[in-house]
Parts: structure tokens; C-alpha cells; sequence
């Protein structure tokens, strides 16, 4: 079994009456209360998919339901244009990680009729680890799998009471970042593992797969090729991210690290807190500090008040629209804003 996975069978057929009874008992425990953003919906149904969600897909239609935004980009782009084919999101795009998302009953109904779900891996989705088990005729494959372990950063983000994960609880057995779709070269990997399972699922369209892959390769490609002059600005200032997600940006392009601090939120610290992330910032040494996009930047400011820092926000690439190109579009802005702090 790989490292990532928790299931790798495909036994279909489970029944509606077992399914029935979980998700009435779901409801009245209030086990899979939502809690993201007030109002969002849960689910994004391609436009070729032809099949709301929720809706029973015929059998001759393969679904693959994936867990987040950059997954479901992937493919998108992997499936574009292949007949039969049905792909479905769980977590929306959203503001804020995933690794608060919670399951509710539509997220369920999706699973029951999936014939693939694929995850990132690496931790980002333990919020299914009890579910999935009830589900032993799903698929799951695991982006992180398409990858060597030593290419993995680890997870050393340092934590502030309420407001940043405890990665360092979580580190205890060797977690890693998650956040691998930062990094164009891995993520072109993941893509390459996606669409050789997809194919051995789904052989009628194994070639649709590949070629697809490789247009988006080329795509990829070509933005690095845009980029390839980030590489040979030397040297680059040190970096102090406010999001782990950023290392992988940070390493690909040689933008030294000098401190990891995983904010959350832009409200709500206390003095104390907000002290200690200038103590923090202001022992990491000359640099500048990277933040992400989704946030007011009300943290970032204050900090670059404090120490004479400069920011840049990032994408983290967690949100956006439905479009084959979006990854590529949020890839481009941060390339751009990278060489214009290196410059």
C-alpha cells in the first residue's frame, strides 16, 4: 500500500439503504456540520459533465470526484474533451486551508457514486479518515503518490495560539507540506501519475488522458520558460512566509527561508500574539515577507510596519474560478511578483 493511500480497490456497489440510514444518522448528530464560509455551496460540476450533482450518473459514466480546487483544475484539463466523463469538487474554493473543512451529506452522496476520489495526501484531507472507511468500494488515489518522499518538504511551520496550525503536532510521525501544487515541476508529476491511473480505470480513454497531459505540459512548460530568468537572479533575499504553502515557491526559484509562520487570520490576536509574531519576524534576520493573497493583509502590514520589511502577496491557489487555465493564471501573477522581489 502506498504511503498516501487508504484505500485501493474498486469494489462497486453499496447499498442505498445502508448509505440512507448513515446520512439520517449524520444528520441528527450534527457530525458533518459545514464550516466554511456561510452560503457556499459544496460542489462544481464542469460544464461537459451534463449531470448535476448529486444526480445518479448512469453506469457507463465514470465520475471522479476530487477533494479541492488545485485537483480539480488538474483534471479538468486532464478530462477536457473526453465523452463519458463526469468530474465533481467536494470543498468549493473557499477562503481559508482545507484542513478545517468538515463533510456533510451531499459531500457523501458524491462518494457513494464516485468511481474515483482523488485527494492531495499528505494529511490535507483528515477530515475524511473516519468516512471513507464506510465506503470500501471507492478508489482513492492520493496526488502525493506521484512523487519521491525526498522531494517533499516537511511541515515546519511555527505555530501561534488559535490562529496557525500546529504543524509540529502534526510533524510528530513525519508529516510533510501538503502543498506541492506550488511547485510547477512537482505538480507536472502529479499530473503524469493522475493521468496513468485515470487510464487504467478507464482504458477507453487512456489516450485522451495522455494527450491532454501533454498539451497541459506544454503549457506548464512554457510558463517556466517565461520565468527561467528567476533562477539566475542571484542572490535572492531571505523570505519569512506566512504560509507554508510558500516554501514550495520559495525552493523552486532559490529564495532562501528564513521563517515559517502559518497565520490564519487577519483578526482577532491578542497583543501577545500579535508581539510575538514580530519577535518572531524580527529574529529571522533581513528579508522580506510573503503572504497570501486571500488575507486582507492586515498581519503582513503590521509586521512590515514593525520590522521594515517588504510584502508580497501570493497565491495560494486555493481559490478561483472554474477555468482550465486558472492554476496557469495564478502561477503567472506569482512568478511576477517574485521577480519583482528579487529584482
Amino acid at each position: 500500500m502506498n504511503k498516501y493511500s487508504l484505500r485501493s480497490k474498486n469494489r462497486r456497489g453499496r447499498g442505498n439503504v445502508l448509505l440512507a440510514a448513515f446520512l439520517l444518522l449524520c444528520l441528527c448528530t450534527g457530525l458533518l456540520a459545514g464550516c466554511r464560509s456561510a452560503g457556499a455551496p459544496g460542489t462544481g460540476v464542469s460544464p461537459e459533465a451534463g449531470t448535476e450533482a448529486g444526480q445518479k450518473a448512469s453506469d457507463d459514466t465514470f465520475r471522479i470526484v476530487t477533494s479541492f480546487y488545485p485537483l480539480y483544475i488538474m483534471v479538468m484539463n486532464l478530462t477536457d474533451g473526453v465523452d463519458g466523463v463526469e468530474i465533481a469538487n467536494m470543498a468549493e474554493p473557499q477562503t481559508g486551508c482545507l484542513h478545517d473543512y468538515q463533510l456533510r451529506p451531499g459531500d457523501l452522496v458524491r462518494l457513494e457514486g464516485a468511481d474515483v476520489f482523488l485527494a492531495n495526501g499528505g494529511g490535507m484531507e483528515d477530515f475524511l479518515s473516519d468516512v471513507l472507511d464506510t465506503y470500501p468500494s471507492l478508489t482513492i488515489l492520493y496526488a502525493l503518490n506521484g512523487l519521491e518522499e525526498e522531494q517533499l518538504l516537511p511541515g515546519e511551520a511555527h505555530a501561534h495560539e488559535g490562529h496557525a496550525h500546529a504543524h509540529e503536532e502534526e510533524n510528530e510521525g513525519g508529516e510533510v507540506n501538503p502543498h506541492t501544487w506550488l511547485n510547477p515541476e512537482l505538480y507536472k508529476q502529479e499530473l503524469s501519475y493522475i493521468s496513468s491511473e485515470l487510464g487504467q480505470m478507464d482504458p477507453e480513454h487512456r489516450e485522451q488522458y495522455d494527450q491532454n497531459r501533454i498539451e497541459y505540459e506544454e503549457k506548464i512548460d512554457a510558463l517556466l520558460t517565461e520565468y527561467e530568468d528567476l533562477n539566475g537572479i542571484a542572490p535572492k533575499k531571505g523570505c519569512v512566509l506566512l504560509h507554508e504553502s510558500f516554501a514550495y515557491l520559495a525552493d523552486t526559484f532559490g529564495f532562501p527561508v528564513l521563517e515559517t509562520i502559518d497565520v490564519e487570520k487577519d483578526s482577532g490576536f491578542s497583543a501577545r500574539e500579535i508581539r510575538m509574531l514580530i519577535d518572531t519576524v524580527q529574529e529571522a534576520g533581513d528579508g522580506m515577507i510573503l503572504s497570501d493573497s486571500q488575507y486582507s493583509g492586515r498581519i503582513s502590514n503590521l509586521l512590515a510596519g514593525e520590522t521594515g520589511m517588504d510584502v508580497h502577496q501570493l497565491d495560494s491557489c486555493v481559490s478561483g474560478q472554474y477555468a482550465k487555465d486558472a492554476w496557469l493564471d495564478s502561477m503567472r501573477k506569482n512568478l511576477e511578483e517574485l521577480r519583482n522581489a528579487a529584482n
